[in-house]
């Protein structure tokens, strides 16, 4: 288990003593905005993490924090008729929960929002959210000198670091209105409610030219599609509460030393993937899962394609670091279903297939003859497979990863020629988006194994293809993840450690 006195020092934190809570530890080094004896670090328009909706704080300190919230919001808008309070104290409640948030565990602390009515990006939103709505709580809330905000808006139509996105972030008096209520740290929770377990998105849009930025803009993932629960979807959404339930009374925490800590802060924040302001503290509070289909059409909703579970922790930590995960205090072991993807495909087929896919011959021999670790260009290999499993355009019309490397001398048409003559058994099914089919079984699969733990009493976590375990346990997931597989596909997996 992390100490706060462990992570105070390896984050440069002033010393504190015994009956200070780790939420009066966080000193001015830590704070978003510094004191009279520190440089203030003001955010910047359009930096910080996106507004979560999910972001909440536990009781008691959540409930006794938010009856002062609404005693200053009627100071700054006092009202004679007071509607839709429970709404609002919802609101509020949530503002608060992010911008501690922020405070807590991020760098900016500052908290992104679309403050425009009119604004489409939140009509799959909680009404908490929608029409303006959000903006007017914030606004309240500025007033009262409990937050402050840059409105995007505003921002000058030549300026270098232009916005969307209006941001807002806590000033001292809330931070001290928290801290009077008992809220620390560890009171930011992060609970997934009954509607968000199941998510169908409808397919991405196509790029398009932005021409504030000048440049091509590839959306993330489509609109989310509401539909109508099914059998099929009410059971999902009742296996996952299970699991999330069984979550929240595990201890899954990182058992890393000061040292480990400021590693894993480094590689996480460098990390090309993550979104969102840099960590100051890992936001091990966040550990409910929910499915996320893909390709879907809102006319006739369908859960065919994709289908992975999202929102653990665990899985946005490089993997190099999740052997550092604790449950309940004991070590852990991951184990992994090798070469998934294409291995599914070739046990589709009926063939069996042996040996390292991400391999080719050519590379191989270049790496012997450069006098290279074997498997260096390995990780290219892998990327480049699963962008002809999972794609549709030319696989060099694909931006690379910065943490990938090409081979010097060879193009990324060349590697895929490779590939195709290597798995030509399979090629034919390269460049057809096969990936959210296959996501779909390797799903199906994981939700298996997760579901039947948390039944009998012990804890996986999933990430996509691999598991997480106990050490105790590995040999019953090991079984699991075999017989599982195999009664799919006919065949026995490879499972690595």
């Amino acid at each position: 288990m992390i100490l706060w006195e462990d992570i105070a020092a390896s984050l440069d934190i002033e010393p504190t003593n015994e009956a200070q809570s780790p939420a009066e530890a966080v000193s001015p080094s830590l704070h978003p905005h510094g004191d009279e004896n520190r440089p203030v670090k003001a955010s910047a328009p359009g930096r910080g993490t996106f507004f979560d909706e999910h972001i909440d704080l536990r009781d008691p300190e959540g409930g006794q924090l938010v009856e002062r919230l609404i005693e200053a919001f009627d100071t700054v808008r006092p009202k004679k008729r007071k509607r839709h309070r429970e709404l609002l104290k919802i609101r509020l409640r949530r503002i608060a929960a992010n911008a501690l948030r922020g405070y807590f565990y991020r760098d900016p602390a500052s908290i992104l929002y679309y403050s425009a009515s009119s604004s489409t990006a939140y009509d799959d939103k909680p009404s908490l959210m929608k029409n303006g709505s959000l903006r007017k709580a914030v606004d309240a809330l500025a007033d009262a000198g409990l937050v402050r905000k840059i409105p995007g808006k505003k921002m000058p139509r030549n300026s270098e670091t232009r916005s969307w996105t209006s941001s807002f972030w806590a000033t001292d008096e809330l931070v001290c209105m928290a801290m009077e209520c008992g809220v620390t740290a560890q009171s930011i929770e992060r609970q997934m409610p009954s509607d968000a377990l199941v998510q169908l998105y409808a397919p991405k849009p196509k790029a398009k030219f932005e021409w504030a930025s000048k440049d091509l803009i590839r959306p993330a993932k489509g609109r989310r599609i509401p539909f109508n629960p099914t059998a099929e979807t009410e059971g999902w959404a009742t296996s996952l509460a299970a699991i999330n339930s069984g979550y929240r009374e595990r201890n899954i925490a990182l058992g890393l030393s000061p040292a480990e800590l400021a590693l894993w802060l480094i590689e996480c924040n460098a990390s090309r993937d993550r979104k969102g302001g840099q960590y100051r503290l890992p936001e091990t509070f966040s550990t409910d899962l929910y499915r996320v289909f893909n390709e879907g059409i809102a006319t006739d909703p369908k859960f065919d394609m994709g289908g992975r579970m999202f929102g653990g922790w665990w899985m946005q930590i490089p993997s190099d670091l999740r052997s550092a995960i604790t449950i309940d205090g004991q070590t852990t072991v991951e184990l992994d279903y090798a070469n998934c993807h294409p291995r599914m495909l070739y046990a589709e087929r009926g063939l069996d297939c042996a040996g390292e896919l991400y391999e080719l011959p050519e590379i191989t021999a270049y790496e012997v003859q450069s006098g290279l670790e074997p498997g260096t260009y390995r990780p290219c290999i892998k990327w480049l497979t699963q962008v002809l499993i999972n794609g549709k355009r030319r696989p060099q019309e694909k931006e690379m990863p910065d943490d990938i490397d090409l081979p010097p001398g060879f193009t990324v048409k060349d590697i895929a020629a490779f590939i195709e003559v290597r798995h030509q058994p399979i090629a034919d099914a390269f460049k057809t988006g096969a990936g959210l089919r296959l996501m779909w079984l390797e799903s199906q699969i994981a939700l298996e194994i997760v579901s039947t733990a948390t039944a009998e009493g012990w804890t996986v976590l999933p990430v996509h293809d691999s598991f997480i375990t106990t050490t105790d346990q590995q040999d019953r997931l090991k079984s699991m993840m075999i017989e599982s597989y195999s009664r799919r596909f006919g065949m026995e997996p490879i499972i690595k450690h």
